[in-house]
């Protein structure tokens, strides 16, 4: 788990009833169970999803945050609300303000949980042992539901958001409203951005097949290992032999993505994963999934255009084969 030191926790709710803040008086003892639970929330917020960003210092969510962290959580909490009113969709919810260190620098986070009813199982109740439990949390492993983390030495945040219904229409209350900003996209989308302009780029050169595909997963995960993805470097390996298909591939996607995508300080083993292997579906129904590494293997697996233009797929030097 990743290293976080919890060190202050107020919990205030906000209710559909009757749209208003039920406020703590003050913070919760952080007892090892909370400690646990809200730290594996914590880590969920570094992660792929997230968009990030960072706020300047004349930011007006930023002027909430003072020495007093139960008050600061109180003005917040208020802020939210009239921004979350607007939404056509209200459940009764758990706002989570959280002061911890990461690496020994100071954090705020600021947590949304929608709360649950469940069944639960009731000892010494013979009659009725199956009972409607209100406002039951979202199990740890739970991505919450919007979430704010802040490192505040540098403004730098970390924000999952979810768009709300208003008036016919979906609006990023929490960036638009509360925060005041424009974020960056999250790891997650800004990767499929760069598939989709490669992609494009590729078709309009006439170089999309099977082939290409192959060489972008593969471009992309060498980027994922080394922290950064740079348009320049990923161009420079996917159209090596054509000059004018780097370019444009460069400056599409610019457009939609200004700076290189930065990997550092999130969890992006998802995308890791999903772009570790190649996944080939055949014309014949077979479906075949090879590691990179040995996919980049003349040794270990061949791909031959025959002249009938068919395909041909030589599997090398297999010592063992197992049905499963």
């Amino acid at each position: 788990m990743m290293d976080l030191y919890i060190k202050e926790l107020v919990i205030h709710q906000f209710t559909p009833d009757d749209t208003d803040l039920l406020l703590a008086d003050k913070p919760l003892d952080i007892s090892p169970l909370l400690d646990t639970y809200f730290s594996k929330k914590l880590a969920k917020v570094f992660s792929d999803e997230a968009k990030r960003g960072r706020l300047t210092e004349d930011n007006p969510f930023f002027k909430l945050l003072t020495d007093d962290f139960l008050e600061s959580s109180v003005k917040i909490a208020q802020s939210w609300r009239q921004a979350f009113l607007i939404s056509e969709n209200q459940k009764t919810c758990d706002l989570v303000f959280i002061r911890f260190e990461k690496e020994g620098t100071e954090h705020f986070a600021f947590l949304r949980l929608t709360l649950k009813e469940s069944l639960t199982h009731l000892t010494g109740q013979s009659d009725s042992p199956i009972a409607l439990t209100q406002n039951t949390l979202p199990g740890a492993g739970q991505t919450p539901d919007e979430a704010l983390v802040l490192n505040q030495k540098t403004g730098r945040y970390y924000l999952i958001e979810k768009r709300i219904k208003h008036d016919g229409s979906f609006v990023h209350y929490f960036s638009e409203q509360l925060l005041q900003v424009q974020p960056e996209a999250s790891v997650k989308k800004s990767l499929k951005v760069v598939e989709q302009t490669a992609k494009k780029v590729a078709d309009d050169f006439r170089q999309d097949d099977f082939a290409f595909q192959s060489k972008m997963k593969t471009a992309i995960y060498n980027h994922l290992e080394e922290q950064e993805l740079e348009p320049e470097k990923l161009a420079n390996q996917l159209f090596e032999d054509n000059l004018t298909a780097r370019l444009t591939f460069v400056d599409n996607l610019k457009e939609q993505i200004p700076e290189p995508i930065k990997l550092a300080d999130i969890d992006y083993s998802k995308q890791s994963k999903k772009l570790s292997s190649q996944k080939l579906s055949l014309s014949n129904g077979i479906e075949l999934i090879v590691p990179n590494q040995i996919y980049q293997d003349a040794d270990s697996v061949e791909f031959i255009q025959n002249q009938d233009g068919t395909y041909s797929i030589l599997i090398k030097n297999i010592e063992d084969i197992q049905n499963k």
